[in-house]
């Protein structure tokens, strides 16, 4: 038998046997990038201009991962797991190419490019745990196979080099969309405070 679906239903084999674990697995297979946009909307408002910048540049990195997705998926398809008939799937999904995954990569992307790229260790090492568990709910929920995030993985160091790469060349058009991207939740924060009163 393929060794990735030997490690598929190794971690797939308690699916649907306990609602705790369920729970937890579709939590982190779902929310894992909400998790990563609340926390980078959050951070905004509390970091300096620097860690601003690392910000934006993880977001830039999880953005070219994404668009390496959607290249490998043009030229290759891989069924997902309850697309054999390996599982049924904790929960719904479209019948989409299965590598890499693009809720993994997004997430490896953005650990990756904040711990190695920044050496910004406080929030990349947390990022990475959920980018981590991420993968786990989506492999436990049948969503996705095991080499799917090791996939992903790959992209998302790929993507970390790529962008530490392009930092440079980039940061005229970063310094703008920081002001732009300040003007902008300056406005909305204004306007939030004038419906309050």
């Amino acid at each position: 038998m393929d060794l990735n679906i030997k490690i598929f239903q190794w971690i797939n084999s308690g699916a649907g046997v306990h609602p705790v674990v369920d729970g937890f697995a579709v939590f982190f297979a779902e929310g894992g990038p909400y998790l990563l946009i609340a926390l980078f909307v959050v951070l905004w408002f509390f970091v300096g201009k620097n860690k601003k910048t690392f910000l934006l540049e993880a977001t830039e990195t999880a953005i070219i991962g994404l668009a390496a997705n959607q290249l490998i998926g043009f030229f290759y398809f891989h069924p997902r797991p309850y697309m054999v008939g390996l599982c049924t799937p904790l929960f719904p999904h479209g019948p989409e190419t299965s590598f890499p995954s693009d809720h993994a990569t997004l997430m490896f992307a953005a650990a990756f490019y904040l711990l190695l790229a920044r050496r910004w260790a406080t929030y990349g090492i947390p990022l990475l745990v959920v980018a981590a568990l991420t993968a786990w709910g989506r492999v436990y929920s049948g969503i996705h196979f095991p080499f799917d995030m090791v996939g992903s993985i790959i992209v998302g160091l790929m993507s970390t080099g790529l962008m530490h790469w392009l930092a440079g060349p980039l940061q005229p058009l970063n310094e703008k969309l920081l002001q732009i991207i300040d003007q902008v939740l300056g406005v909305l924060i204004k306007r939030g405070r004038q419906r309050r009163w």
